[in-house]
């Protein structure tokens, strides 16, 4: 009696060992670990959290004002763009060691993105109104693409056939301010598209309203799209380049009397919701994008001034920056629930200031 209730607490210890060891397996995939990169805009430095604990692992030094975040397909090397120094940094994600900085760029770098393979890298450079295009073999700017505007963010086709750059304009203030601040005065309405073989401008998209943050479907035949003025974002249709849908938050009669604006966006890799940030309001939102007439499932509170977010390659998870926070919301995407938050609070900048978290990307890296 004795041995046979001994052998089944055995029998139960190995099921309960198997089944952890299980659960850990489909966590973390041998081979790869997870990590969520997020660029300190005021500041000089990168903060790296294990995506498996949300604790953060390390700082790296990338440069002044890191602005723009991108990888190659591969998943083992970051290129940051640096506001500050005109720089663009290379980042070794396997060692998380800076490995190369150019210095070559135009008046403060925005956000960037690349190539597949990480050979073309187009970079903002906000003061010349022109997009740059960097060839990381030849380590040189092998082209530079106009627009009306301010250069401010690009998004690449799955198929790197394209690339679709993101500029705003001065908005309402008066273009003599303007150029007392040293900065442009022309004003953009549209997304321009770019053939990364030429890289030249092929074809543009009206967006009525200013264009701000971008995000593309994982299948590469939708653009959302937020703009200036308006609390939601816009569909774009890119096989036939118009908009084919405009999409408001669902606000209250109060909140709708409180000046926002939506500055962060991002679609789920199986296509069907996009999240998009709400500033002022200090929401994120939520919509079903499986058809063309998007609906809102949920609105979720984050921290303050949330203006940035990026999701999780298996699609299971959403970081929001609240940059006046200096924290990170952590929210799970199955049951729209905040799971954790991050600090960055006792990682100031050099200069006392706050971190000011916003631009992220989760990267599946893998080990060597």
């Amino acid at each position: 009696m004795k041995e046979s209730r001994y052998m089944r607490q055995q029998y139960l210890v190995q099921i309960v060992l198997f089944c952890w060891m299980m659960a850990t397996l489909v966590a973390a995939p041998s081979g790869i670990e997870q990590k969520l990169y997020i660029l300190n805009s005021n500041s000089n430095d990168m903060t790296v959290v294990d995506v498996s604990t949300n604790q953060v692992i390390k700082t790296i030094e990338v440069g002044e004002l890191p602005h723009g975040i991108a990888a190659t397909k591969s998943q083992d090397l970051l290129y940051v763009s640096t506001e500050g120094d005109r720089g663009l940094t290379v980042v070794d994600a396997v060692t998380d060691e800076v490995i190369r900085r150019y210095n070559i760029f135009g008046h403060r770098p925005n956000e960037i993105d690349c190539t597949s393979d990480g050979r073309y890298v187009y970079v903002p450079a906000l003061g010349d109104g022109v997009y740059e295009v960097f060839d990381s073999l030849r380590e040189k700017i092998i082209a530079r693409i106009p627009v009306d505007g301010f250069p401010h963010n690009v998004v690449a086709s799955p198929d790197d056939r394209y690339m679709y750059l993101s500029a705003y304009d001065r908005e309402s203030r008066p273009g003599e301010i303007v150029v007392e601040g040293g900065e442009l005065t022309t004003l953009n309405k549209k997304i321009y598209v770019v053939d990364t073989t030429s890289h030249s401008v092929v074809a543009t998209i009206p967006t009525k309203n200013t264009p701000r943050p971008i995000a593309i479907s994982s299948d590469g035949n939708r653009l959302y799209v937020n703009v200036d003025y308006w609390l939601g974002f816009l569909v774009l249709d890119l096989s036939s380049q118009r908009v084919i849908n405009q999409v408001a938050y669902d606000l209250t009669s109060e909140e709708k009397a409180v000046s926002s604006r939506s500055h962060g966006i991002g679609v789920t890799p199986d296509r069907r919701e996009v999240w998009s940030t709400d500033v002022n309001h200090n929401l994120v939102h939520v919509f079903d994008v499986t058809n063309d007439s998007p609906q809102q499932i949920a609105r979720l509170e984050t921290g303050n001034t949330p203006l940035w977010l990026t999701i999780t390659p298996d699609g299971k998870t959403v970081y929001v920056a609240n940059t006046i926070d200096d924290t990170i919301s952590v929210f799970d995407v199955a049951s729209k629930r905040e799971r954790d938050r991050i600090s960055l609070g006792e990682r100031k900048s050099p200069m006392g200031k706050r971190k000011s978290p916003k631009r992220m990307l989760v990267l599946n890296v893998p080990n060597r």
